[in-house]
């Protein structure tokens, strides 16, 4: 799951890399244009369903839009967003449900000094929580807890 995928390059490339199938939202319906042209510009047009999303969590669930529903219903291996703080931190009961027992979760498109914000924000449902930094900017890396 790439939530906020934009141009679509992280639901590409875990499908470039050997995942089966992959879904991306975003807000954009352009960003949704865009995935789906790059998706077949890499030959896995037919692996990767792209949503339009609403920007909060008042907005339906954009899964909903999805005849089939990712694995296992509507969970993941992997569940990736790239977006701000802010919506990081509002769509952490949606993105925490999206991904599965034991499944790995990278949040990035944070300053590294607003990692132990994103942290808090996530800690009741994952572990083993690690940041990498780059130039100020932070990636936040965790794995789902098996039972919530």
């Amino acid at each position: 799951m790439d939530y906020g995928t934009g141009s679509g390059i992280l639901a590409i490339a875990a499908l470039l890399l050997g995942a089966e199938s992959a879904v991306g939202t975003d807000t954009d319906p352009l960003a949704v244009r865009a995935a789906e042209a790059n998706a077949a510009l890499n030959g896995v047009a037919c692996k990767l369903r792209v949503v339009r999303c609403g920007p909060n969590l008042n907005d339906l669930d954009p899964l909903l839009q999805l005849s089939g529903k990712g694995q296992d219903g509507n969970t993941f291996d992997l569940v990736v967003a790239n977006i701000l703080r802010g919506p990081l931190v509002e769509l952490q009961p949606r993105l925490t449900a999206y991904c599965k027992p034991g499944g790995q979760i990278a949040l990035s498109g944070i300053l590294d000094a607003q990692a132990p914000d994103v942290i808090e924000a996530y800690s009741p449902g994952f572990e083993g929580f690690q940041v990498h930094t780059d130039g100020g900017w932070a990636l936040v890396t965790a794995r789902s807890k098996s039972a919530l």
